[in-house]
Parts: C-alpha cells; structure tokens; sequence
C-alpha cells in the first residue's frame, strides 16, 4: 500500500493495460492469433475489455487510496451536471469537424465519403466507451496529472497513454485490413487526433471538474466516429483522418495559448 500511494499513477495504467490487453488476447488466442480470423463478436469481447480496463483500475485503486469517501468524491464529478454552457460546446467540436470534412469530401472528392447514419450502434458504442473509460482516464489519472502538470502537458501525457493503449485492440481489428500500413494508419488514427483531444479534454476538465461533461465529450467523439465513418479503403482514411487531426490540434493549441481564463 505505501508503494501504490507513492506511485498511483504508474500503477493506475498498469492495471489499465495489463486488464485490457490480457482480456484482448485471451480472445486473440481463441482464433490462434490470427488477425483475419478476427470476427465481429470477436471485436465485441475486446470492447468490453477495453471498457472494464480503464474503469475497475480506477474503482479499485480509489477504494484502496481514498475508501469510500474517495469514491463517493468520484461519482460526485460524475454527477456535476450544472457548469457554465458554454462548455458543453465543447461536445460538439467532432460531430461538426467530422460532418464537414465528410461532406465537403463527399461533394469535391468522391462519394465514398458521404457520411454513413448508424446512429443507433453509435450510440451504444460512444456511451459505453465515454461513461466507463472516463471513470478512469478523468476520473483517477487527470486530476493527479494536472497537479503537477500544466493542461497541455497533462493532456499530452494522458493522450499519448490513451492512444497507444488502443494498439493492442486496434492491431488485431485492423491488422488484416491495413497490412503494412497498420502502423502509420495507427498514427494517422489514433495518436494525433487522440492527444489534441485529450489536451481539449484537459483543458475543459481543469476548468470545470466536471467528469460528466469528460464523459460526454469521449463519447461524442467515439459516437460521432462510429456512426458517420464510411467504409472506405486505408489511402481513403487518410485523406479525411489527417485533416480532422490538424483541426483537433489547431483546437488543442488555441486554448492552451489564447484561452487560459
């Protein structure tokens, strides 16, 4: 205990990855670890280890360090509702990022790009990631990043943490597809626009405290991705993913420079 209370945060994404990661490869082991047998009930059981990773490593790590007054703090930030609205504009800075690079896409590009409509899949997969894995990003590792960190290295920090611990999921969903392009696309798809966004992340949360609106914004943006992305070939990602991550950091730096009230 006196080890864990010196070092929360080293042992807080350890359990994070090593809780989603064996869970994921226990799956992989079943199809013999072959990326192209990978099925979608397959990538299912993934998600929901990568949903319980994050969560239980923040429910158990807070019980053991804070007890039931540092739980009952955590849902309290789960439950802050009432801050200013003008921060749950926020929430809206991917669906309308990604409907207009769809659309203009769609129209000068090709029609591939027109975006698709699985709201409902949406839905379910972007409040399941937001409302579970915030418990521990936001809810455990933020508010002791930014105790010793500024907004935009505590969000970098956590961003470049939360996009590669995607790799494990990502390498045996999209391996098969992309082949030798897996890792650049992992780049392109998941590092960039992942750090700008936590850093946007970051920034809201030290502003608000708010875990319910850290929730929200996760899933929107995974929600948002789910539900518009076309299926579309890796060069065809490219070309619409480069441009949303720029956007998310031209974001990211105009609030960290110009925006510190």
């Amino acid at each position: 205990m006196t080890f864990i209370k010196r070092f929360p945060l080293p042992f807080y994404f350890s359990a994070a990855y090593i809780i989603t990661w064996t869970g994921i490869l226990l799956v992989a082991a079943q199809k013999g670890f072959n990326p192209r047998a990978i099925e979608l009930t397959d990538g299912i059981f993934m998600f929901l280890f990568m949903a319980l990773g994050p969560s239980l490593s923040s429910l158990i790590l807070t019980a053991l360090l804070d007890g039931k007054q540092g739980l009952r703090e955590l849902f309290s930030r789960m439950g802050k509702l009432q801050v200013n609205a003008k921060w749950y504009a926020f929430i809206l800075i991917v669906p309308l990022t990604t409907l207009l690079i769809f659309t203009l896409l769609s129209a000068w590009v090709s029609k591939t790009y027109a975006p698709a409509a699985n709201i409902g899949f949406g839905i379910i997969i972007g409040g399941l990631a937001g409302f579970l894995e915030e418990t521990g990003w936001t809810g455990f590792a933020l508010p002791r990043l930014q105790s010793k960190h500024s907004v935009f290295a505590s969000g970098l920090i956590l961003g470049l943490l939360w996009a590669t611990w995607h790799g494990m999921a990502d390498f045996w969903g999209n391996f098969a597809n992309f082949g030798v392009y897996w890792f650049p696309t992992f780049i392109i798809y998941w590092i960039l626009p992942l750090s700008a966004y936590r850093i946007l992340m970051a920034y809201v949360y030290k502003h608000t405290n708010s875990l319910l609106l850290a929730q929200l914004m996760h899933m929107f943006y995974t929600g948002t991705l789910v539900a518009l992305s076309p299926t579309m070939s890796v060069t065809e990602g490219w070309l619409w993913q480069v441009p949303f991550a720029f956007i998310l950091w031209i974001a990211a730096i105009w609030v960290v420079l110009y925006k510190k009230n």
